[in-house]
């Protein structure tokens, strides 16, 4: 009887120590997922303010950040990477395009390939738009080790999906 008793312990304390570990592992879940939604939003905050005087919307930084970090970067690419319906990605093309921002080009070896490329006035927007968020970043991580910056930048990498790695050109963990 005693023996059971102490397998019946062992098993109420492995229950309670994996129920505590799975609380700590939920709370830094939490903690992480709460943390990007709000660094999420002060970058698109720092975004907007330079859109707004073009009158565009945050999809329009969006294929025009793919465009300019990525030159002759195809329709079927953004909108994989975007996950983005054709229509959607249609209209705002059409506008960067008509606002001098985006050229397209046929591709060099397909021609029925729509590769895109910014203007030198898309790549001047681009650059506004980054620089108020490379500001807020440089500030942030100023007094970071940087082993640490290391670890944090490992930890962004594992978390984007695979199929958008190959499009980290900025990047590669050791």
């Amino acid at each position: 009887m005693a023996v059971k008793q102490k397998k019946s312990a062992a098993v109420v304390d492995l229950a309670a120590a994996t129920a505590a570990m799975m609380a700590d592992v939920e709370q830094d879940s939490r903690r992480t997922l709460e943390l990007v939604f709000y660094v999420h939003m002060e970058m698109a905050d720092l975004a907007d303010q330079v859109l707004s005087q073009y009158d565009m919307g945050r999809a329009h930084h969006r294929v025009l950040y793919l465009t300019a970090h990525n030159p002759g970067i195809t329709v079927n690419e953004i909108l994989s990477i975007l996950r983005i319906t054709n229509q959607a990605l249609s209209r705002t093309l059409n506008q960067l395009m008509r606002m001098d921002l985006i050229e397209q080009r046929p591709g060099k070896t397909d021609r029925r390939h729509r590769c895109h490329y910014c203007t030198p006035k898309g790549l001047q927007l681009d650059r506004r738009l980054t620089k108020l968020q490379f500001q807020h970043i440089e500030t942030s991580l100023r007094h970071l080790p940087r082993k640490d910056l290391e670890t944090f930048w490992r930890v962004l990498y594992l978390m984007v999906r695979d199929q958008d790695k190959p499009w980290i050109s900025v990047y590669k963990p050791a």
